[in-house]
């Protein structure tokens, strides 16, 4: 869903929500850049001073902290103990003909009951099929029923093996599409970096050095975040 998100983002969003969901977690990844370290659990270290010069580094920095501001929103929503219809309109569905849209344009997503959700395809039914697949392949953990051209879903209570599930799926899931969009953001910028670069080996290879160490402090920090929502969750009472 990350992943997914992120093309979403590149297409069509504004910048207006990030700032303010980053708060402490979202430190800067050219700060960690520039840190020096004494051994490999420490931030990477420093490799060179001019980062904020180096406009490949400063937009893969952008879009990894759009990845960490996604992914801030995805945890709100993953560890809810509330039902959040947003979590099913931004489900993606992969339609027959290929493309990929998500729920909330194919379908009216609405409460029926505190712990029931409705999916009214009456305007697209032929999308039903798709959508109760991509639903279930979901982190959801949740199986709709059909009946006609609606879907239901019984969003089951929070017990404590539900909370256990949805923090593995956390430590799983989530963070293994978070990692992936990262890892794509750094493999775009560094060929980018390779095919700008390819007359001066050392400003390639010092700006590598830069997007990998911004890579794997991202990946930490969001380790790191969802481990303490992972706490956090298990900690709560039934």
């Amino acid at each position: 869903m990350i992943r997914l998100a992120v093309i979403r983002l590149t297409q069509n969003t504004s910048r207006r929500q990030f700032l303010s969901s980053q708060n402490s977690f979202s430190s800067s990844a050219v700060t960690f850049a520039k840190k020096k370290v004494d051994n490999k659990k420490k931030t990477p270290p420093a490799v060179f001073s001019n980062l904020d010069d180096n406009s490949i580094v400063q937009n893969a920095l952008k879009e990894i902290q759009r990845v960490e501001a996604l992914l801030v929103e995805e945890l709100s929503r993953h560890f809810s103990l509330k039902v959040d219809i947003r979590q099913y309109e931004d489900v993606m569905v992969k339609l027959d003909n290929g493309k990929e849209k998500p729920l909330s344009l194919v379908a009216r997503v609405t409460l029926k009951s505190p712990l029931i959700v409705m999916l009214n395809f009456q305007d697209n039914p032929s999308a039903i099929k798709a959508a109760k697949l991509a639903i279930q392949k979901s982190t959801l953990n949740v199986t709709p029923q059909q009946e006609g051209a609606v879907l239901y879903v019984n969003v089951p209570p929070t017990s404590k093996e539900r909370r256990e599930k949805m923090a593995t799926d956390a430590k799983g899931r989530i963070l293994n599409e978070y990692k992936k969009a990262i890892n794509e953001i750094y493999s775009t910028c560094d060929k980018k970096s390779s095919a700008e670069f390819s007359s001066r080996p050392d400003e390639a290879k010092k700006t590598r050095e830069a997007l990998l160490n911004m890579k794997h402090a991202a990946e930490q920090r969001g380790s790191l975040l969802i481990e303490e929502r992972r706490k956090q969750l298990l900690k709560q009472v039934v």
